[in-house]
């Protein structure tokens, strides 16, 4: 796959139907979840390439987005949500690396 794919698979979560749209009004959907983890696991940014802009904008908001949307999510508890978002956030951290 490459950046095109990446950016239209983390673009569909974000859309009205997707995992972080369905977060926007609430809704924990533990199945649109995985989506978003199963795609954010097939991004493989070789060493020394340029990482496209686009895709950075759909991916560095997540877990900021999700914690802020904690409170309001009743379908999951606090403690099992924020081990969701860490997950993620080691998933960005293997994506983009560390400092």
């Amino acid at each position: 796959m490459g950046q095109r794919e990446y950016i239209e698979a983390i673009g569909k979560t974000w859309d009205s139907d997707g995992f972080l749209g369905q977060l926007k009004i609430g809704v924990f959907d533990r199945a649109l979840y995985n989506e978003l983890y199963t795609a954010l696991l097939k991004i493989n940014i070789r060493d020394g390439e340029e990482i496209e802009r686009e895709l950075i904008q759909l991916l560095w908001f997540i877990p900021i987005f999700m914690y802020r949307l904690k409170e309001y999510v009743t379908d999951i508890t606090p403690k099992d949500f924020d081990g969701l978002r860490e997950d993620i956030e080691e998933q960005l951290a293997r994506i983009f690396g560390y400092p």
